[in-house]
């Protein structure tokens, strides 16, 4: 209920369904950057392994050389040498 009431404000304002859910949103610069917006907290933290907790389960990032680069409530940034990235339910 409360995804529909979000997804028809988005559709009325015509804004972006991600600016008005929980959803998280990925932006991926590379193979050396990713901004995860959205992300509940850090579950799992490595230089070859960051798992991070998310409205839609966890998002696993595989790489070499990773690290938080930026993290607020709202966004984190890491870098590195990112192989894969992968949600799990």
């Amino acid at each position: 209920m409360v995804r529909n009431i979000r997804k028809t404000f988005a559709d009325a304002f015509e804004l972006p369904a991600e600016a008005v859910s929980a959803m998280p949103v990925v932006t991926l610069t590379g193979q050396v950057e990713m901004i995860i917006e959205n992300y509940g907290g850090v579950v799992e933290y490595s230089s070859e392994k960051i798992t991070l907790a998310t409205a839609c389960g966890v998002l696993n990032i595989e790489g070499r050389e990773l690290d938080i680069k930026y993290m607020n409530s709202q966004c984190v940034t890491v870098t590195g040498v990112i192989c894969s990235f992968m949600f799990v339910e």
